[in-house]
């Protein structure tokens, strides 16, 4: 069974704050943060809207995980999002479906990359060609060009937390990534949200033990 979390979290210093809200729940999840959802929380990889207005004069960072599908954040401050980073494990998978679409629109692109008898040399050659159009570096540079590592100092993450998120979200670290969990636990690890895992808004009853 995979994992979905989602939620959002505020450090412990403006829990009273939050409290002044009337979430449907907060609790803490560590020394440093607090997990908190609102009537518009929702298993997604979308913040709920009705967070906004608590972000006037303090930081929210909204995380979800979905284990098998993809993973994301968002920091919202001053009423806006700041930081945001959106990784789909299945982006490659549906761009490749979309490009055979539009190549070929007149047929069905599953049927032509999933199920004809020749659909693994098929899929290999639309593959080879969507690369030449479009390369790694384009892809990584879509992937980070709505995130701010600065972002996370709001958290109180220190000079050498920052350093670190710099190098795990830099260009060469995502152009060379083998494991796509090694993000995830090395982003976790480093902002100390490790105890955020099967965490999420239609499992409140278990959290509140």
């Amino acid at each position: 069974m995979s994992e979905f979390t989602s939620g959002s979290l505020v450090m412990n210093k403006h829990r009273k704050a939050i409290e002044d809200f009337n979430p449907t729940l907060i609790k803490p999840l560590n020394d440093k943060w607090s997990v908190f959802f609102t009537k518009g929380t929702e298993v997604s990889g979308t913040y709920p809207e009705d967070i906004i207005k608590m972000t006037t004069s303090l930081p929210i960072l909204y995380f979800y995980n979905f284990e098998d599908h993809g993973w994301g954040f968002t920091i919202l401050y001053q009423s806006r999002v700041i930081s945001a980073f959106d990784y789909s494990y299945e982006a490659d998978a549906i761009e490749l479906h979309n490009y055979v679409q539009e190549r070929f629109p007149e047929e069905d692109a599953i049927e032509l990359l999933y199920i004809k008898p020749n659909s693994d040399d098929f899929r290999v050659k639309m593959f080879k060609e969507f690369y030449k159009e479009h390369s790694k570096e384009d892809k990584v540079k879509k992937l980070i060009k709505s995130l701010d590592v600065d972002a996370f100092a709001l958290f109180n993450i220190d000079s050498g937390g920052l350093d670190k998120l710099r190098d795990v979200f830099s260009m060469e670290s995502l152009m060379n990534l083998q494991n796509h969990f090694t993000l995830i636990n090395d982003f976790k690890e480093t902002i100390d949200i490790k105890e955020m895992c099967w965490i999420r808004a239609d499992r409140i009853e278990n959290l509140m033990n």
